[in-house]
């Protein structure tokens, strides 16, 4: 199903969904009868697209010239159906940004050379926990790398279990927009690039192995920046270079998919160049990993909700919807629009405009205002999308909605 003409709303329907006798299909699956058996609010992830998801990642990364791994970041998405499918590729790793990831991880099957952890401002308690499980952490303070010693040093670990990663501050905001929520750089992640040979240095002196060095851009990665992708990682195979012990270079995750109209994502294959010159330098063996999870899991999704409430007032026809920024935050919380596809009819043209908002009791609850859609009603299912990715992740159970259902098909 192409890129479908929707006035102010437009379609990026990908590989993954398709129109047919019964409507939308995801993965050759129909969506309607589906929610209609399971209910809504549904996330309905595509088996067959991410598997397909992985095999670009792993066709692309191929070209580089130089080992390389892919680390799924579990908090994209936890759904355990979708880890087990993780976990059936065999070569793909899990980064954990929490205690409990990695031991959700375990119990999916991974063993502890296969996780990472990377996260920030790390508590004794998170770290008493990391140390009985063997993975290993990047970390991005002084303090938490004196803090992790001692637990080495409490817990009697020597040798390979004494290896981390440090991570560095990109120190640029790049990406998706000009949200400042999805800005990393400059933000609270990363040891200032000036202070990465003294970060190193305290390393050493506290017997700890920098084998890795880590840089997450941003989300939403645009073509528009390449240039300065490449040149930021650049400066990150620098610091590799200058720390004998580095084995990997981390570049984190970052690729996404077409919210709006004026998206022009930065393409798998870019990315992929980019990455394969900017490390041009380092030696042969030293790996290249990456931790995508909105490439992975995005646009291989849909949360499916029910219309319960079209209402016309002085601000505008108002379509109601059985989900709020509860069970999904990204038009809320980021500003980040998705498409609206009605369910029975997906190819229908847009015929009026409205504001769609969710059932939480909160201002901030509106998924769309003054949007082009075809004419709705009550009762109808509408499918967002892309809705794989950091949504049922992220959900709560604000004002007691409970929590949303969730199937992988295909």
């Amino acid at each position: 199903m192409g890129t479908h003409d929707r006035g102010d709303d437009r379609y990026f329907l990908g590989d993954a969904l398709s129109a047919g006798p019964d409507g939308l299909y995801l993965d050759g699956v129909a969506i309607a009868p589906l929610a209609r058996a399971m209910g809504t609010p549904l996330y309905v992830y595509g088996r067959q697209t991410l598997a397909r998801r992985f095999a670009e990642m792993r066709a692309a990364l191929a070209g580089i010239g130089r080992p390389f791994e892919i680390r799924f970041a579990m908090k994209s998405n936890r759904f355990g159906p979708v880890l087990d499918l993780v976990r059936a590729e065999r070569d793909v790793k899990v980064d954990c940004c929490s205690p409990r990831e990695v031991e959700r991880a375990l119990a999916h099957g991974f063993a502890a050379e296969e996780l990472s952890l990377t996260a920030g401002m790390l508590s004794p308690r998170d770290l008493a926990t990391v140390v009985t499980t063997g993975v290993r952490p990047n970390l991005d303070t002084f303090s938490v790398l004196k803090r992790w010693a001692e637990v080495l040093d409490k817990a009697g670990v020597e040798g390979e279990g004494r290896r981390i990663g440090l991570r560095i501050n990109p120190e640029i905001a790049i990406g998706w927009g000009s949200e400042p929520k999805l800005a990393y750089g400059n933000s609270k992640f990363g040891f200032d690039q000036e202070r990465v040979p003294e970060a190193a240095a305290f390393a050493r002196s506290l017997g700890l192995t920098v084998v890795e060095v880590h840089m997450h851009l941003g989300w939403g990665l645009q073509r528009s920046g390449a240039a300065v992708v490449r040149e930021v990682f650049g400066k990150l195979a620098g610091f590799a270079r200058a720390l004998e012990t580095v084995e990997v270079v981390n570049v984190g995750g970052g690729l996404c998919w077409k919210h709006r109209a004026e998206d022009e994502p930065l393409p798998l294959s870019l990315w992929a160049e980019v990455v394969g010159e900017a490390l041009a330098e380092l030696g042969p063996g030293v790996k290249v990993a990456c931790e995508p999870g909105t490439y992975i899991t995005a646009a291989s999704g849909i949360l499916v909700v029910e219309v319960n409430t079209v209402e016309p007032r002085k601000s505008g026809t108002w379509v109601g919807v059985d989900a709020g920024h509860a069970v999904n935050v990204f038009a809320a919380h980021y500003g980040i629009p998705m498409a609206f596809i009605p369910v029975t009819d997906p190819l229908a043209e847009a015929s009026e405009v409205v504001n769609v908002g969710g059932n939480i009791n909160e201002a901030n609850d509106v998924f769309a205002r003054d949007r082009a859609m075809p004419k709705v009603a009550e009762g109808d299912l509408l499918a967002l999308w892309p809705a794989g990715g950091y949504g049922s992740s992220m959900a709560s159970d604000h004002c007691l909605r409970g929590q949303p259902g969730e199937v992988l098909v295909g």
